[in-house]
Parts: structure tokens; C-alpha cells; sequence
């Protein structure tokens, strides 16, 4: 298959000549861009700022990392060597082997989120830096105070995704100095810098009033209401999706979960793909895109959630002469089969990479239902961040603080019963009924809605599963890497040894081997 290569940039001028100015960034100290000669003006302040968050965007929703950690996630199938792929899909599961050797493609799963979220925080840090030194739009009024709550909110999503996807991050704010060594500091750590970020984000918007404008999502503009909505979903997903393990998530504090996702996004929130800069990872992901027929398939454990007739792991008939599936053609009382999803008759994979890639089944959403996606490659809405999730967290958060009865009652009145057409839960359902059906509704209802999402709830819903016998709902398998290891070249800066995640030595995927 065709390679996709992505590079890692900084982005410097988004609107000036309808191009991008790039300059690769190696870390915050080393190589930093110096914006002395570009933000002169409150108009340069917004420029760069709107480069900075294609950055962002582009470090977590494109094909890198995504692609490859789904299918570590049991999300998709996809043997191809494309994005890391097959190795983060091998079985039984390999370490994240994180070292400069390796292939460009493999080195990228690491390297995209982690140089692009650096980028981000850069550039913000440099607008804000801007504004104390006097670059101005209306003197610290409501359009300065917008800029303020933009560069917060990017620094606060940046760092909250550095605290789920990596084991440590680092830090550096608009006072930092540079010239000093950064420590690296904990992923918890980073998810609680993240949500103070967010509230100083909100706070900022709310200062400037009825002002306030937030247009640099592409096809989006916010006002201050819808800009505090989504700094709380935010905020809920960073603090009850950090934990690793089913230990950590008895840690979370469902309480403040709660309290954000109750004042969280009322729509759902899909940025819009241009053709251009602005794309993600659904063209690979989806049935019908302009990608062709090749990509990932929905994996089999999925098929085996929405019909529990269907084995959780697609038998290797060539390998072990297993029995093929007797009815390829999966059957559910959940509607949602026969609308975001679409049978397939033949496989495309080879066998001798890997029949447990075999599924019969593509996402189709996009093509039923083009308000969630659009066309599923280059023009559309790109799903991110969905009502459904928000409100899904909130029936979380309420489960794990015993108030079951009105869990329940959200659930009823969400996605599962009005798309799904399934039967209501019981308003006398115990926490473990509950429990699954929120991690049922994760699993189908926010497929291809929310990068890595289902990596970040299998690792902290249950324990790990050997891959012969997993489960449809259950943990990563054995070996996966549950957060990913700082970049090889990143540690070399900072004069560390690489380590990996995951493998044999690391069946929880938690603990560094050197």
C-alpha cells in the first residue's frame, strides 16, 4: 500500500498568501522559533494562532497517530504497514519499539502528537508573551481577551493530550525560560495543568463579554456560551479518561467529571475538512472515501459487541484450519448495524499478515448519515467531540456516584434508544449493568467520533485480556502499550535513554523497559 508521510511542523502563517509558513521544532529549548519579527500586531497575534491550532489538529486527528493506536485499541483492522499499523497490531502484541532506527511510518505514532502539541504550546506561549509586551488589538479589551482565552484553550488541549497518550510531557509557559533544562513531569500532572488551562480559558472568554469571537476551528465559530461548553467537555474527558489501569480509574473524582460535563457542548462539535489543511482520519476509516476499498476494517470484537452470536477474534483458518465464521453476516437488535455500518463479503488483507484483521464490516455512518462526516474524505464535518460523548461521561460520572437512577435516565434519553432503537435499561439496574451498557454505547455510538477514543476507555475499564480469549468490551490485550514512551529524539535532547511500552516484559503496558 501507498505510504503517507506526514511532517512534523510548526505553523507559522496560516492566512498570509493562503499558505503555510513551516519550520521543523525539535523541542521547546532546542530550536525554538523566534517571533520577534512576526507578531508586530494584533492581526499577526490571530495569524499565527490560527496556524498554531492546525497544528494542534493536525497532531491529533490525522492518520498519525490514530490509525496505528486504533487497531492497538481492537477499533479497527488493518494489516497494512501504513502508519505503524501492523506492528502496534501484532498478536500477541509487541512493544512500541522506541528507537531512531526504526521506520519513519513507526517513529511518527510517537512523533506526531508529541512534536505538533509542543508546536502549539509554542506558538501560544509566543502570543501571549505577544500581548504582555504590548501587541495589541484594543488595548486589553474584549478582543485581546479573546486572543488570551484562544492561546489557553490550545495550551490546555495540547497538554491534556500529551497527559493521555504519553507517560510524561513537559511544561513551559509564556515565562518559562528557555535557556533553563525542563523537567519532565508526570501524565497526571499534565492533565491537571490542562484543566487549569481550560478554566483560564473560560475565565478569558467571559471577560470579554458579548465580544467575544472564537473562529479558529475551520466551518466553526464560537461565542463565549459555546466556548465554555466546550472547555468543559474537555476538561470531563482529560480528567475520567487519563487513568491507565481499572486502579486509577477508582481515583478519578466523578464529582468535578460531573459538574463539567453537566455545563458541556450541546451539539456535537465537528470542525469541517477543507479539501486542503484541514483533514483527518476518517478517510481511512470509513467505507466509500475516496481512499478506496483497502483501509480499516471495524474490528471483530465490535461486530461481536452488536451480536454476541459472533466470535470476538476472526478464526485464523489458514494458519490452525479453525472453522470459518458459519454466518459471516452479523445480526442485532441494535439498529445502528444496519445504518453506520455495512456488511462485506470479501476480505482484503492477506492471510499471512494476520487474519485476525479479517472483519467483515466498514463504517458506513458517513454514507447514511452525511451531517456526521460528509463525504469521509475531503469535505464535511469531521466528528470530534459528540453531544452523545458529553453526555456520556455525565451518565459515567452519575454511575460512579451511586446515583444509578438518574444514570439511567440519561442513557434512556440518549443515542441508544433513539438511534440504536434498543430497549430502555430498567431504572432498577445495578452499577455493572450500567456499567457495560455506557461502555457498550462508547464503543458503537462514538466510533470514528473521537481519535484513540476507544484506547483510552479500554485501558481503564477493565483488566487486560490475553488476545485468544478477549471479550467484546474488555481491556486492551496483553502487551499493548497503554500510553506511549517520549520520542526517541526527544529524550536524546534531553540527554535520556529511550524506553519502550508494552510486549512480553510489559503486559500492562504501563512500566518503562530500557
Amino acid at each position: 500500500m501507498k505510504n503517507q508521510r506526514l511532517k512534523i511542523t510548526a505553523c507559522l502563517g496560516l492566512l498570509l498568501s493562503l499558505s503555510i509558513a513551516c519550520k521543523e521544532l525539535d523541542t521547546f529549548s532546542n530550536n525554538n522559533p523566534d517571533r520577534s519579527g512576526v507578531l508586530t500586531s494584533g492581526a499577526d497575534l490571530r495569524t499565527v494562532l490560527g496556524g498554531a491550532y492546525l497544528s494542534w489538529w493536525r497532531a491529533i486527528h490525522n492518520d498519525f497517530p490514530v490509525i496505528a493506536i486504533g487497531v492497538a485499541a481492537d477499533a479497527y483492522g488493518l494489516a497494512w504497514e501504513d502508519f505503524g499499523a501492523q506492528r502496534m497490531g501484532k498478536e500477541p502484541r509487541a512493544a512500541y519499539n522506541n528507537r531512531s532506527t526504526e521506520s519513519s511510518d513507526y517513529q511518527q505514532i510517537a512523533e506526531v502528537p508529541w512534536y505538533g502539541c509542543l508546536t502549539a504550546v509554542s506558538t501560544a506561549n509566543d502570543v501571549l508573551r505577544a500581548l504582555d509586551e504590548g501587541v495589541s488589538i484594543d488595548q486589553g479589551g474584549p478582543l485581546d481577551e479573546s486572543i488570551k482565552a484562544a492561546a489557553y484553550f490550545l495550551r490546555g488541549v495540547s497538554w491534556g493530550y500529551i497527559g493521555l497518550i504519553f507517560d510524561q510531557g513537559l511544561i513551559a509557559d509564556e515565562q518559562t525560560d528557555l535557556n533553563e533544562k525542563l523537567a519532565f513531569v508526570s501524565y497526571d500532572k499534565m492533565i491537571d495543568a490542562a484543566v487549569g488551562e481550560l478554566e483560564k480559558a473560560r475565565l478569558s472568554s467571559e471577560s470579554a463579554g458579548s465580544d467575544f469571537i472564537h473562529s479558529y476551528f475551520n466551518g466553526i465559530t464560537m461565542d463565549s456560551k459555546q466556548f465554555r461548553d466546550l472547555c468543559h467537555s474537555y476538561e470531563a474527558r482529560f480528567l475520567s479518561q487519563w487513568p491507565r489501569t481499572a486502579m486509577e480509574y477508582d481515583l478519578v473524582d466523578w464529582s468535578v467529571v460531573l459538574s463539567h460535563a453537566e455545563q458541556g457542548i450541546r451539539g456535537d462539535f465537528s470542525p469541517e475538512a477543507d479539501g486542503n489543511f484541514w483533514e483527518s482520519y476518517h478517510k481511512y476509516t470509513f467505507d466509500q472515501t475516496g481512499e478506496g476499498p483497502f483501509w480499516a476494517r471495524v474490528d471483530q470484537r465490535l461486530v461481536a459487541a452488536m451480536d454476541p452470536s459472533q466470535p470476538t477474534r476472526y478464526p485464523e483458518v489458514t494458519a490452525k484450519e479453525e472453522t470459518p465464521l458459519g454466518s459471516p453476516m452479523a445480526s442485532s437488535a441494535d439498529k445502528r448495524l444496519e445504518t453506520d455500518f455495512l456488511f462485506v463479503q470479501i476480505q482484503h488483507f492477506p492471510a499471512d499478515l494476520g487474519e485476525w484483521h479479517y472483519s467483515h464490516y466498514k463504517h458506513n455512518r458517513n454514507i447514511s448519515d452525511p451531517s456526521f462526516a460528509g463525504d469521509g474524505a475531503t469535505m464535511g464535518p469531521m466528528p470530534t467531540f459528540l453531544k452523545a460523548d458529553n453526555n456520556l461521561l455525565r451518565a459515567e460520572a452519575l454511575m460512579n456516584l451511586n446515583r444509578l437512577t438518574e444514570a439511567v435516565e440519561v442513557i434512556n434519553g440518549g443515542t441508544r434508544v433513539s438511534r440504536g432503537q434498543l430497549p430502555p435499561v430498567d431504572n432498577r439496574a445495578m452499577a455493572a449493568e450500567v456499567k457495560t451498557v455506557i461502555q457498550y454505547e462508547r464503543a458503537i455510538e462514538l466510533f470514528n467520533a473521537a481519535p484513540m477514543g476507544l484506547w483510552f476507555d479500554r485501558r481503564r475499564f477493565g483488566p487486560r485480556q490475553d488476545y485468544l480469549s478477549v471479550d467484546a468490551l474488555g481491556g486492551l490485550q496483553m502487551g499493548t502499550p497503554a500510553h506511549l514512551p517520549v520520542p526517541a529524539d526527544e529524550l536524546k535532547v534531553q540527554g535520556e535513554e529511550p524506553y519502550n511500552f508494552g510486549g512480553m516484559l510489559d503486559v500492562e503496558g504501563v512500566v518503562r523497559v530500557y
